[in-house]
């Protein structure tokens, strides 16, 4: 039985709480992408600013002294690799987080479709008034209409 005394069929069922995994995993992530994106926006801006402090005002101009001093700086080549990879991870967590919510998106369209019912109260509506607001208040899931 798929919350408190909301009698659906076992299909139904299947799908609510795949409805509620699907959305608790895009919170999730979706929690993560700022904490991300600033430590990344930090690290890269450090970056920077010890390749202008430590590279580019100390060699004049010269190309192979630029290279010289980058490739002696074991730090700045450090942050540059762990700005880089910080940088593509994090990309890459943004677009898990779309796809994330897509996913959501598709599954919680379906399910507003398998429960649409008449607008005549009848036994089938006070089941789906009652999976709509078990949804919406344990995990913030709208299934009243799809946007």
């Amino acid at each position: 039985m798929f919350g408190p005394n909301i009698n659906v069929s076992e299909d139904t069922e299947v799908m609510l709480r795949e409805l509620q995994d699907r959305k608790k995993k895009w919170d999730k992530l979706k929690m993560r992408q700022p904490y991300l994106s600033i430590v990344t926006a930090a690290i890269l801006l450090g970056v920077i600013y010890m390749l202008y402090r430590d590279v580019l005002v100390r060699s004049g101009g010269n190309a192979l002294v630029i290279l010289d001093l980058l490739i002696s700086n074991k730090l700045l080549c450090g942050m540059l690799l762990a700005g880089i990879s910080l940088f593509m991870y994090t990309s890459n967590r943004a677009g898990e987080t779309e796809k994330a919510k897509g996913k959501y998106e598709d599954l919680r369209i379906e399910a507003v479709e398998r429960l649409e019912a008449s607008w005549l109260k009848d036994v089938k509506s006070e089941a789906r008034d009652q999976i709509s607001s078990f949804l919406s208040n344990l995990d913030d899931i709208n299934i009243r209409y799809k946007n």
